[in-house]
């Protein structure tokens, strides 16, 4: 669960990649979504439905602060106790 402090510095976007293990014979998938709890719920149970050995790659818009990314990272830890890898970044900033 999202404490309040933390809530306030979650992004309003993310992009997220679910990379199961190539045995389980799914595809990637991959999605730009609203952040919120409801959808960080559903992104985090796709990532297990996927299976131990999973990846779930969350981009994060740039720029965005180290709490920013932290606050995110806190919202999928629990994943690790399933065997699937959490790799929380920052986007790189496009030229105008």
């Amino acid at each position: 669960m999202v404490e309040t402090n933390e809530a306030h510095r979650l992004p309003s976007l993310v992009r997220v990649r679910v990379v199961p293990p190539s045995a389980a014979g799914w595809r990637d998938l991959e999605r730009v979504s609203w952040l919120t709890p409801y959808e960080a719920e559903t992104i985090g149970e796709d990532a297990r439905r996927a299976g131990p050995g999973t990846r779930l790659e969350v981009t994060v818009p740039g720029p965005s602060s180290d709490a920013t990314l932290a606050a995110v990272r806190s919202l999928f830890e629990w994943l690790g106790t399933k065997g699937i890898d959490v790799i929380v970044v920052r986007g790189v900033e496009e030229e105008p």
